[in-house]
């Protein structure tokens, strides 16, 4: 009766063992509108997984649109501070927000994140540039990485939440990444990872927009639409602004 009852138990749990890991998700809202009184906002990305175990971790990663980003060093020059060393670094995501159910150096070792394109290491790779000054060196670069992650921490668009995956039962996860005030508008991925023994097992992306909307949209599109009219109509509006101050607060 135990033997029986044993390989029963056992042919039971084996469609799960060998079932293919697998990852599904979602974003509560496809869609985040900057308007006037746009003081940031919390997004809430759930999911499922399949087939997962004890070894599993998920990590989360939403990037916002990308640019290329020009770092440089101040150094004093004949009692003068100068911008001088500068490094370009290519296709830098403006948000960059990282949650996962561990520390990532628990997940997995730094090599396996980096070909995933998860932390900041990842992307803050030195461009050629266009001249031909000497690449800085892996220690030397590091500080340039710093200076970026502090200038995006700063402003609340780099964050890294270990433990902001909650893993729940039968294989539901659900975590929270914050948007601040000073959000980009652009087009933005979410992308979530299925860790199993410190490599990637599964993947899903998932999109998002942030836009204007209301006043912020008209004064967005206006100002991209037609710089020119809109620099002038900035400078004619602050003339107004300073002869009207003049003319009541003005002192014979």
């Amino acid at each position: 009766m135990i033997a029986l009852a044993l390989g029963l138990a056992l042919t039971l749990q084996q469609p799960v063992i060998n079932e293919a890991p697998g990852i599904m998700a979602a974003l509560t809202q496809e869609t985040v509108e900057i308007r006037e009184n746009f003081a940031g906002t919390s997004l809430v990305l759930y999911g499922a997984t399949r087939g997962l175990t004890l070894r599993d971790e998920i990590v989360v990663v939403l990037r916002g649109p990308e640019q290329d980003l020009r770092v440089m060093r101040k150094r004093r020059s004949f009692g003068i501070w100068v911008n001088a060393a500068p490094v370009e670094f290519e296709a830098v995501p403006t948000y960059y927000a990282i949650a996962s159910s561990l520390p990532l150096d628990v997940i997995a070792p730094p090599e396996a994140l980096a070909r995933n394109g998860i932390g900041l290491a990842s992307f803050l790779q030195p461009g050629a540039g266009d001249d031909d000054r000497a690449m800085p060196g892996e220690d030397e670069l590091e500080t340039y990485r710093a200076a970026v992650a502090r200038a995006g921490s700063r402003d609340a668009l780099y964050a890294e939440t270990p433990g902001g995956v909650d893993v729940l039962d039968g294989g539901l996860f659900r975590a929270v990444l914050k948007m601040p005030p000073r959000t980009p508008v652009g087009n933005y991925n979410a992308e979530v990872y299925l860790f199993r023994d410190g490599r990637p097992v599964a993947s899903r992306t998932t999109s998002l927009r942030v836009e204007k909307a209301g006043f912020e949209r008209l004064v967005y599109e206006f100002a991209h639409n037609a710089p020119m009219i809109y620099g002038l109509f900035c400078v004619a509006l602050a003339m107004l602004a300073g002869y009207l101050a003049a003319v009541i607060f003005g002192r014979d």
